[in-house]
C-alpha cells in the first residue's frame, strides 16, 4: 500500500503550502499594521508619514490580493 504513494509529491505539497500560508497571513498583518500606523501618524499631525504608511499598505494589500488571485488561478487549473 505504502508504494501506490508519491511521496516526494505529497512532501511538496506540504512545504509549499505552509509557505503560502505563512507569507499570505503575513502580508495581511502587515496591511493592518500600516493601516494603523498610518491613521496614528495623521492623528498626530504627521502627514507625510501618515502617506507613506497608506502607500505602503497599500502595496502589500496589492500583493496579497495579487497572490490570492494567483493562487485561485493556479489551484483551478487543470494539469
Amino acid at each position: 500500500m505504502l508504494g501506490v504513494i508519491d511521496f516526494h509529491g505529497l512532501g511538496q505539497v506540504i512545504w509549499v503550502s505552509l509557505v503560502a500560508g505563512v507569507s499570505v497571513m503575513v502580508l495581511y498583518s502587515f496591511v493592518i499594521y500600516a493601516g494603523v500606523k498610518s491613521a496614528e501618524a495623521r492623528r498626530g499631525g504627521r502627514a507625510s508619514a501618515g502617506f507613506a504608511y497608506a502607500a505602503l499598505a497599500g502595496f502589500a494589500m496589492a500583493v496579497f490580493l495579487g497572490s490570492t488571485i494567483l493562487g485561485v488561478i493556479v489551484m483551478l487549473s487543470k494539469s
